[in-house]
């Protein structure tokens, strides 16, 4: 699938690998907040489940927003106390991008995911 994303910390680290389907590939984000990456599944499809696999630089909140056309997010879920590793956020809603919204980092470093698995469709 396609992935954009605010920022890359660097070569290697684009958006891409966080949906690649490759765990020990990964995006990670420049060392600020409110950073962001969204996958476009094609088609409006429906989503139940977003599973997040953090490295060490993850995210201590961020919502899950979703759209229809790429322009217009809705928020599905928020994440306040978010604890890296693997988390399973449910969101039993329809969309063609799933975006991870990143409001506050647990470290100094950037928002960084080995994965990002969308499941429902």
């Amino acid at each position: 699938k396609n992935a954009v994303s605010s920022s890359n910390e660097g070569d290697g680290l684009s958006a891409i690998y966080a949906v690649d389907g490759d765990s020990s590939t990964r995006w990670s984000s420049t060392w600020s907040d409110n950073q962001w990456i969204f996958v476009d599944l094609g088609s409006e499809k429906h989503v139940s489940t977003v599973e997040f696999i953090w490295e060490a630089a993850y995210a201590s909140q961020y919502s899950v927003q979703v759209s229809s056309d790429g322009e217009n997010w809705r928020t599905v879920n928020t994440i306040s106390n978010g604890n890296g590793g693997v988390e399973s956020v449910d969101v039993n809603t329809n969309a063609r991008y799933v975006k991870m919204q990143g409001i506050k980092r647990s470290t100094e470093y950037g928002y960084s995911l080995y994965e990002m698995n969308v499941y429902g469709y």
